[in-house]
């Protein structure tokens, strides 16, 4: 390989390159998006979501697969790999991993303005007060 390019790696990513035992990333994030902006984050703490104290349920051992691999050539050869993002406990990796326990949780809370009707050289405008979980 001649090169690799990445745009943008954030929120608990992993890019690596070699061989590891256990690759473990994690991330809790609380988006909130407050029409007209907000000040602090005084009021939206983790722990009064559920979503940041249940328990995460582990996925059991895989099925084993037995099969029969011919390589023709030892090693996968490109010039060039191109990544736009890794986000949120993404893992790009170049080589072999035994374990990966990787987790996102997120909470988006949009907060918009209450409903109102406005009229404005004829033309009605109604806004809607609406939160998403």
């Amino acid at each position: 390989m001649k090169q690799i390019r990445i745009n943008s790696i954030a929120d608990s990513s992993v890019f690596q390159i070699g061989d590891a035992k256990e690759v473990e990333p994690n991330a809790d994030i609380l988006a909130v998006q407050k029409e007209g902006g907000i000040s602090s984050d005084k009021g939206f703490e983790l722990d009064q979501y559920p979503i940041f104290h249940t328990t995460i349920q582990t996925v059991s051992d895989p099925e084993v697969v037995n099969g029969d691999h011919y390589h023709y050539r030892n090693n996968i050869t490109v010039s060039t790999i191109d990544i736009t993002a890794l986000s949120t406990s993404s893992i790009t990796q170049l080589g072999n991993n035994k374990n990966v326990y990787a987790f996102s949780r997120t909470k988006h809370i949009r907060i918009l303005a209450p409903e109102d009707k406005e009229e404005n050289n004829g033309i009605a405008e109604i806004r809607k007060t609406k939160e998403l979980s």
